[in-house]
């Protein structure tokens, strides 16, 4: 998985990720944006998932979701949790499922959330 923290043209924060990793850098770009004290608590929460003191953590976002396991980091669009999905066809929305869901390690995870909080509060 690669990744790239740039700015846009307005100089905002934006994160890019590579192909079927596309849900991280929106979460972290539109959801997570550089709120830092969410950043930190992320950070216990991880701290707390790998002592085992929780099982999961669901953080809920305007269009993205986050769940965080013992294992993993899973993102994804409250779009794929449509109850309609049903109804439509499967071959012709894997593009779009692939960049509304993503997942990573959760060692990765702590990666990416610690460079993004450095990346989010040099400025």
């Amino acid at each position: 998985m690669d990744y790239d923290f740039t700015h846009d043209i307005y100089g905002a924060f934006r994160a890019e990720f590579s192909m079927g990793h596309e849900a991280l850098g929106y979460w972290l770009t539109y959801e997570l944006r550089s709120r830092q004290l969410v950043i930190a608590e992320l950070l216990s929460i991880i701290t707390q998932l790998q002592s085992h003191q929780r099982l999961d953590y669901l953080m809920e976002g305007a269009e993205y979701n986050l769940l965080l396991n013992q294992d993993e980091a899973i993102v994804r669009a409250h779009a794929l949790d449509s109850e309609f999905e049903e109804e439509q066809p499967k071959d012709d929305l894997v593009f779009y499922d692939q960049q509304s869901t993503a997942s990573c390690g959760l060692d990765d995870f702590i990666e990416i959330i610690e460079g993004w909080q450095q990346f989010t509060s040099a400025e």
